[in-house]
């Protein structure tokens, strides 16, 4: 054998060990290079801390396998990655990758049952085969299994308004990172967090948070308390709510709430400033709310807020059905836009509503933050759209006369009204310097002593309660889901998105609410210009890459020739 031939079998074995060498060694030790301008590839700093208070196993089965479309491709890949980063971080946290659609028809369908047992539903997706368009049923979920408790997580983000489905799934993949540790977080916490929800003042029934309890109920306690049957609020509890009292909270509620706030406690405050229905509406030709006596205002004001006696109004909205004419004896109906039932959007500047769907409220009221010398900061996160105004008691008029005029959007020229906002910090007591002889008897009995300022706290205000209501059929024991319009058949995500989100946000000892701040701008391609050099850019990626092998090829047989004939 000649010299030249045997260096060419040394130089091409050495190769292909090479190669072998580090194949084993990448398939041993995950590492990644981020090379984005934002780092959105790479993990958030609370996330690594979150994954290293983790001892025990937990093992993730993500369902994302199998035939995929190209967009569900991708939110398979990221999911993989960010599987790697984890596991890499902590071995710890396995994973394996399952598809739903292997086995018989039996398997297939036993599994099928089996996970629409545990409320996960599949979402039909068209794949190309054998160039035939065919629908194909997936699940974009993970089971997050940790000792006896397992979670499914929908890795799949709901279409917002004027999102089509790639931009969909570009959004899912950003928010992977934030629901895997979110979830992880709640598995692996000592003790599960305790919400819970006032009564016994006009607040939403059992019945109307029955879904919103049934979400919490997964990951954490929820109870109801009777103000007027206790003596404090213990400091067990992580988030009280008081959603939509109607009647008055005496002087002996406020007392007990304001001292749960000043022992560090955090409190969601769903607040309906007026009595309004759309019978009494339809009964009056003009209609006039009368104002909720809550006895809230003044408390509010100590703390730094005012919710305004108002009713916002926005052309960005949901639909009522009216009858516009008689069919024989047959009421004809149809919906129509209801200026006074705003779709809400989130606060883009905020990690905790950016990219939430819009959010369908009720008559919602504006609220206003004051001026503080208390160290806190204000965030606001659910606004009206550009195009909407307020009316301000006692000149609120409603009347569905409004559905049959054409809006004037150079009326509505009061933009992005504040609706919900989150206030972080210390609060001075409302009862300071104001402590009767009775409050601090009843202190006494329970052992404990008046505290005139917080610890640092979180309250959040939101001008409507409707908000976190479902619906509830008692003829069928049935309830919908949160956000669910029934006059058009249709669920607005944005709303157990906030206020789930916000109960995160209070109960977050990570600072994980930072990985929802992610984001992915879709480069899309000029399709004036595509269509017009297609051929260009065809010749582009597929001719070139041959014509350059070819020279390249050239090239080296010529190198070849020179060094062997000399």
């Amino acid at each position: 054998m000649k010299k030249g031939n045997t260096n060419i079998l040394i130089q091409s074995a050495l190769t292909i060990i090479l190669i072998i060498l580090v194949n084993l060694i990448a398939h041993r030790f995950y590492t990644y290079v981020d090379l984005t301008e934002d780092k959105r590839f790479t993990l958030e700093d609370a996330t690594k801390k979150l994954v290293s208070d983790v001892d025990q196993t937990i093992f993730v089965e993500v369902l994302l396998e199998g035939q995929l479309n190209s967009g569900f491709i991708r939110l398979q890949n990221r999911c993989r990655e960010v599987m790697d980063q984890l596991n890499n971080l902590n071995p710890n946290i396995e994973y394996s990758f399952t598809n739903t659609s292997e086995g018989t028809v039996e398997e297939i369908n036993q599994r099928r049952e089996k996970l629409r047992q545990e409320g996960i539903f599949p979402t039909t997706v068209f794949i190309f085969e054998d160039d035939q368009r065919v629908e194909k049923l997936i699940y974009p979920y993970a089971i997050i299994n940790y000792g006896d408790r397992r979670i499914a997580v929908n890795l799949l983000e709901p279409l917002a308004r004027g999102e089509n489905e790639e931009e969909a799934v570009n959004r899912s993949a950003m928010l992977l990172e934030y629901k895997l540790a979110s979830t992880i977080s709640k598995l692996i916490a000592k003790k599960a967090p305790i919400i819970a929800f006032t009564e016994g003042h006009g607040e939403l029934e059992a019945n109307q948070t029955a879904m919103l309890e049934t979400i919490l109920g997964r990951t954490m306690n929820t109870l109801r308390i009777q103000l007027d049957s206790v003596y404090n609020i213990n400091d067990e509890v992580d988030i009280l709510i008081i959603a939509g009292p109607e009647e008055q909270l005496n002087e002996r509620s406020q007392f007990i709430i304001d001292q749960y706030i000043m022992n560090g406690g955090n409190v969601i405050w769903l607040i309906e400033q007026f009595y309004i229905n759309l019978d009494s509406i339809n009964n009056n030709k003009v209609y006039v709310p009368r104002p909720v006596d809550h006895g809230l205002d003044d408390m509010f004001f100590k703390y730094g807020i005012r919710i305004n006696r108002d009713v916002v109004l926005d052309l960005e909205n949901t639909k009522i059905p009216q009858v516009y004419g008689m069919s024989g004896d047959r009421a004809q109906q149809q919906l129509f836009p209801w200026v006074f039932h705003p779709l809400l959007q989130g606060n883009q500047e905020s990690s905790l509503v950016r990219n939430i769907d819009r959010v369908a409220s009720y008559f919602p009221s504006t609220i206003e933050v004051l001026d503080s010398p208390e160290p806190r900061n204000s965030t606001v996160l659910l606004t009206s759209s550009q195009y909407s105004r307020y009316q301000v008691y006692p000149s609120i008029n409603i009347s569905f006369e409004t559905l049959r005029l054409p809006q004037k959007p150079e009326a509505y020229n009061k933009s992005y009204l504040p609706v919900a906002v989150m206030i972080e910090g210390t609060f001075n007591s409302y009862f300071k310097n104001r402590v009767s002889q009775v409050m601090m008897d009843g202190l006494r009995q329970i052992n404990m002593d008046f505290k005139e300022s917080s610890t640092s706290s979180k309250q959040a205000f939101i001008g409507d309660a409707d908000i976190i209501k479902n619906l509830y059929d008692p003829a069928t024991n049935r309830i919908s889901p949160i956000g669910f319009n029934k006059w058009e058949g249709y669920t607005y995500e944005g709303n157990e998105d906030f206020i789930i989100n916000t109960i995160d946000y209070m109960l977050d000892d990570y600072g994980l609410i930072e990985a929802r701040s992610k984001s992915f701008k879709l480069r899309l391609l000029d399709q004036v210009r595509l269509k017009k050099e297609k051929l260009k850019w065809q010749a582009f990626n597929i001719a070139l890459p041959v014509a350059l092998v070819i020279i390249l090829g050239l090239l080296f047989t010529y190198w070849r020739r020179r060094k062997y004939t000399d």
